[in-house]
């Protein structure tokens, strides 16, 4: 990744909800005051200008929380819980939007989600010990002319060494965590709401962690985008340092 590419997939996600969220106050701002010119607001406008107020000190609040959870802790469950739901369903819509009127790169905002994602996991996971983690896996991880198809489990990989599922197989083994392999979203998700763990370290390409990250909102998820090379074979590779670092700084 390029060193400017690499800043951005830091900066981007929370610096474009940042400016929409300024733009949507100028705007307020300027309807209110271009109202306030008139002799007087109806009591209908009172109410439209009030609620909407109310709504942009709620999106500014929470923001500015979430922008903490970064790097404290939020005491309250009730407002972790809020900070992860509107992190999931305002907040990257919101950045999308921008992104999009801006012809942004989609891939980049996604890193920069996943990043800012991933620091406020580690925040609230800070100086807890998970008991159930699980390994959520993709399963385009194995080698395509591989003999042994696994399903869900990995446990049927022969280690053979020729991909990734081999070496995770074992890294899974020795930290002693679950481990599953999903083929979609769908199923990923089924798999989470099956195996209920406390902290999820999941593997998988922009699209899939977007999806899987926002459908399973509720757990504190950990995303590693795998790696693809282009021209290269389809199947995808995996930086095992960072899933075993997830791993052991979940435990």
């Amino acid at each position: 990744m390029k060193e400017q590419d690499q800043y951005l997939s830091v900066i981007k996600f929370p610096a474009f909800v940042s400016i929409t969220l300024i733009i949507l106050s100028a705007v307020y701002f300027g309807f209110l005051y271009h109202a306030l010119q008139e002799p007087g607001l109806s009591t209908s406008q009172t109410l439209i200008f009030g609620l909407l107020l109310l709504v942009l000190l709620v999106l500014v609040a929470t923001w500015v929380a979430t922008l903490m959870s970064t790097h404290i802790r939020l005491k309250a469950r009730w407002m972790r819980l809020l900070s992860r739901w509107m992190l999931v369903h305002v907040y990257y819509p919101l950045a999308r939007f921008l992104a999009t009127v801006t012809f942004s790169s989609k891939n980049i905002l996604i890193e920069s989600y996943l990043n800012f994602s991933n620091e406020t996991v580690l925040t609230d996971q800070r100086e807890i010990s998970n008991s159930s983690i699980l390994a959520l896996l993709p399963h385009c991880l194995q080698k395509e002319d591989c003999t042994v198809r696994i399903g869900t489990d990995i446990i049927s990989c022969e280690e053979c060494g020729g991909c990734d599922i081999a070496k995770i197989k074992q890294l899974v083994s020795q930290q002693k965590v679950d481990a599953a392999v999903a083929t979609g979203g769908s199923l990923a998700k089924k798999l989470i709401t099956e195996r209920n763990p406390n902290v999820i370290v999941a593997v998988g390409c922009h699209r899939d962690m977007v999806d899987v990250v926002r459908d399973a909102w509720i757990y504190p998820i950990y995303a590693i985008l795998d790696e693809r090379v282009p021209g290269a074979k389809p199947e995808a590779k995996v930086n095992l340092a960072s899933i075993e670092f997830a791993i052991k700084r979940f435990k």
